[in-house]
């Protein structure tokens, strides 16, 4: 199994009091966490370089236990939308990258 983590996209607010921005949900479009703005708890997590724009991200199962159900709560827990989507077995031939972590894949081509 792997498990793709979708949250809505970060907003940031100024406070004119405190001179700060802080990141708020905006609410909006569901999407992966790192191009949603989101990444606490993922410092140490393996960030390969993949070139191809259409390749998403997973989590393999231990990557899940390590690092994803920890991101999701986080992204509750400050206010997010956060969908997980759980898929089995990916054809070798979607395979871009793979490590202990996570796994990246391409769309399914359909006849």
């Amino acid at each position: 199994m792997i498990y793709r983590i979708l949250i809505d996209t970060v907003a940031y607010e100024h406070d004119p009091t405190t001179q700060q921005s802080r990141s708020v949900p905006s609410g909006t479009r569901l999407r992966g966490v790192f191009m949603a703005g989101f990444s606490e708890g993922l410092a140490d997590l393996p960030y390969p370089r993949i070139t191809n724009p259409r390749a998403r991200f997973y989590f393999t199962e231990v990557g899940w236990h390590t690092y994803g159900r920890h991101v999701s709560a986080a992204a509750r827990h400050h206010g997010h939308v956060v969908r997980v989507i759980r898929c089995k077995n990916p054809d070798r031939s979607q395979i871009v990258y793979r490590d202990d972590y996570q796994v990246a894949l391409l769309p399914r081509v359909t006849p």
